[in-house]
């Protein structure tokens, strides 16, 4: 039985549009991830410039739909002061505080700051996209 020539052209539209919010939306979630990842950088109590606001970075699965912003690691390692085989991460202890230091957090208020608004931009992306490719077939 043959297809309709409609539904064919349905599903091709369908297939076409599902790659292009999918593009647009990877697009758009990098570009939200680099603005969280700057306010977090200029939120650093100790200056954009040293070890904790250089050890902030983006890591993302390979289909770039799941992005990670991280700080601390290697770059934020130190050594507890007469006890070397203990060493702990720079970055918590800023964001957390410790026994002997107050928190100084810059890594979750961003996010909390910022993530209403990022959802906000990837469904008008989204709906953008819709609207824009709808309009033009």
């Amino acid at each position: 039985m043959a297809k309709n020539q409609s539904v064919e052209k349905f599903q091709r539209l369908t297939v076409e549009l599902k790659r292009r919010v999918y593009t647009d939306a990877v697009a758009e979630l990098a570009v939200q991830s680099d603005r969280l990842m700057q306010t977090m950088i200029s939120a650093v109590p100790y200056g954009p410039t040293g070890d904790l606001a250089k050890s902030i970075r983006k890591e993302s699965d390979r289909d770039g739909l799941l992005m990670r912003i991280k700080a601390g690691g290697l770059l934020t390692m130190r050594l507890h002061g007469g006890d070397e085989r203990k060493p702990y991460d720079y970055a918590r202890a800023v964001e957390f505080g410790t026994e002997k230091m107050n928190a100084h957090p810059f890594f979750f208020p961003s996010y909390r700051l910022m993530r209403k608004d990022m959802k906000a931009a990837m469904k008008r992306k989204i709906t953008k996209t819709i609207k824009q490719y709808s309009a033009t077939e």
